[in-house]
């Protein structure tokens, strides 16, 4: 399932950029195309309307001497270009002609026949004919013609009141092929995109599995694990009720040593199943804290309580170091179900006569709770997993562990703001250190 999730992961992340591309690439041949078309049909226009006024009759070769003046003001049209002819007479002629090249026009009878055209011509005469019928069998006044790899804009107009036209046409082959060139580059630079992506897409999907594929891991074991000590208690539950139905004879009293084992496989099935309940709400945001005032030192000591009689039947000194007495603004409930955590961790830990610390302590900014015994200790490797959820050291989970008791203490402690530390010495004992922010005072 993970290997099908990476694979469609990189296909999305590679689909998603190469559409983008795509989608960039048609913007640029859109915009440039209409752009392309625009100024076409505006170089067009003036030359068309340059020859309607009378100012262009046509583009006779530059002589020699021809001299040429400034450029035109800004506000003039930068498509035409002033400049001076000196004939044989010696005359000065004043001429304007459009500076745009590939235009050329021809003039039309009114049955179709040509009877003037311009100088400069790019293409033959057969192909000036042919070009022609083709702008005059369309409908509209302007339009795009081709003639084999060539392709030209026009326009065709009256010019007086007997029935003669005059087309103007455009070779805009040189702006096609370098618009085809660079879409044909983009498409080059594309595929190279697309098979880079390709390869990032896969990493990026590697790395975005990998915790996925951590917690699916992990849940796995945690379902096996959970059904391995659910179905223990079951099995100690179902055998012991046996015992107490094949003797129906007997008082309750005689059977109190079976009745005992039922309700101590009950509580440690109820505290999985609470457990799992907790954080099930907490991971849809409906575990919801209850912040008010109380005394954070009496909450410790109530918290501790059900203890003392645990330790003394371990043989485990339980202790409270340096306990300050201050008002606390929190959740009372949890933060003693974490010290419930931290102390009842420390009991299954630590070994007969051992020594079990906690001690609280109000600091300028913060409280600071913590919880010491001298058990078992923690290895290193496993100190930076034992808030994971389902995660425990002991793979045997003894004495009704079940791998969330630090997971949710430091959700709790972290829904407060604060943190929760643990330092740890095989052999030498165990610290879990609690800090939660005191509120600011106005």
């Amino acid at each position: 399932m993970l290997q099908q999730l990476r694979l469609k992961l990189t296909l999305i992340n590679s689909a998603i950029i190469l559409t983008l591309f795509l989608i960039l690439i048609a913007g640029i041949y859109t915009v440039a195309d209409i752009k392309m078309t625009q100024n076409a049909q505006m170089s067009i226009s003036d030359v068309m309307a340059a020859i309607k006024s009378g100012e262009l009759t046509d583009y006779p070769p530059l002589p020699k001497n021809v001299e040429n003046e400034p450029p035109p003001p800004p506000n003039n049209n930068p498509l035409m270009h002033f400049f001076t002819l000196q004939n044989a007479a010696g005359s000065i002629q004043r001429a304007r002609v459009p500076l745009v090249p590939g235009i050329f026009f021809v003039k039309l009878t009114p049955d179709g026949s040509i009877y003037f055209t311009s100088c400069r011509l790019p293409v033959t005469k057969e192909q000036l004919a042919l070009l022609t019928q083709k702008a005059l069998a369309e409908k509209s006044a302007q339009g795009d013609v081709s003639l084999g790899e060539y392709s030209y804009f026009f326009q065709n107009e009256p010019i007086d009141i007997y029935g003669n036209r005059t087309i103007v046409f455009k070779d805009h082959t040189p702006e096609t092929i370098i618009l085809r060139t660079i879409v044909t580059t983009f498409l080059g630079v594309g595929l190279l995109i697309s098979l880079l992506s390709f390869g990032a897409s896969f990493l990026i999907a590697n790395r975005s599995v990998v915790p996925i594929q951590k917690a699916w891991q992990q849940q796995r074991d945690f379902l096996a694990d959970a059904s391995h000590e659910l179905r223990t208690p079951l099995a100690i539950i179902q055998t012991n009720l046996e015992v107490v139905l094949d003797n129906p004879n007997e008082t309750v009293a005689s059977q109190n040593k079976w009745l005992a084992n039922i309700q101590e496989e009950s509580i440690c099935m109820a505290k999985l199943i609470d457990s799992l309940l907790f954080l099930a709400r907490a991971d849809s945001h409906q575990q919801l804290l209850q912040f008010l005032p109380f005394s954070f030192d009496q909450a410790v000591s109530t918290a501790l309580s059900p203890f003392e009689a645990v330790a003394a039947e371990k043989n485990i000194t339980l202790t409270r170091s340096s306990t300050d007495k201050f008002d606390f603004l929190g959740d009372e409930t949890r933060l003693k179900q974490v010290v419930t955590i931290l102390v009842d961790n420390a009991l299954r830990h630590t070994p007969a006569e051992g020594t079990i610390s906690v001690g609280l302590a109000q600091k300028s900014s913060f409280a600071m709770l913590t919880v010491s015994d001298t058990g078992e200790g923690i290895e290193k490797e496993h100190l930076d997993k034992i808030f994971d959820r389902f995660y425990q050291v002991d793979k045997a989970r003894a004495n009704c562990g079940t791998g969330l008791g630090l997971a949710i203490a430091k959700w709790i402690v972290e829904s407060h703001g604060g943190k929760i530390c643990v330092t740890s010495k095989p052999l030498a004992g165990t610290t879990f250190i609690v800090r939660l922010p005191l509120p600011r005072t106005t």
